[in-house]
């Protein structure tokens, strides 16, 4: 069941994150990621083969396991802006299965998490001031299920001095 977007989470959709992701990972502006959505349903990102090709002409396993984590990322991102929760996120741990090769446009998408995993990840949040919570990532190639990856993200709550005096 999709859940419907608050009004004011529309300044964090796919405008939002085009820029943190662009601003923030020059690998991504290189492969050319692109946000195609992003809402309280999920976030879908894309990219073009031709950087991201093999010598076979199929995608690179390092492009797909990029755009796997920043579709992954790109979840906790929003959802600690959008929630005023100054943190900063990363990838903890991570498994990849590559089912079928890709020789067309890679689309990476990402259903949001159960409420009971938010609550957890937010629970931990407040608690510890960290946070862990398991995202899933499917890449297709059309409609052919390309490639699997599970990732644990972390969020760690900036520290007062880090908010105070951010470094230029």
């Amino acid at each position: 069941m999709a859940m419907m977007t608050a009004p004011w989470m529309a300044s964090f959709g796919k405008d939002y994150l085009q820029r943190r992701i662009a601003g923030e990972f020059p690998l991504a502006r290189h492969i050319g990621i692109v946000v195609d959505s992003a809402d309280d349903a999920g976030i879908v990102l894309r990219a073009p083969l031709a950087p991201n090709s093999n010598d076979k002409g199929t995608a690179f396993g390092g492009s797909l396991y990029s755009v796997a984590v920043l579709t992954g990322w790109s979840w906790v991102a929003r959802y600690l802006a959008a929630h005023e929760i100054k943190a900063d996120a990363v990838i903890q741990e991570s498994t990849i299965r590559y089912l079928a090769p890709v020789d067309g446009e890679l689309c990476a998408s990402l259903a949001a998490p159960s409420e009971a995993q938010v609550n957890r990840f937010r629970r931990m949040m407040e608690r510890a001031g960290r946070g862990r919570i398991r995202l899933r990532v499917d890449i297709h190639c059309e409609d052919v299920l390309a490639t699997h990856f599970e990732g644990v993200f972390v969020a760690a709550l900036r520290k007062m001095e880090e908010l105070a005096c951010p470094v230029n």
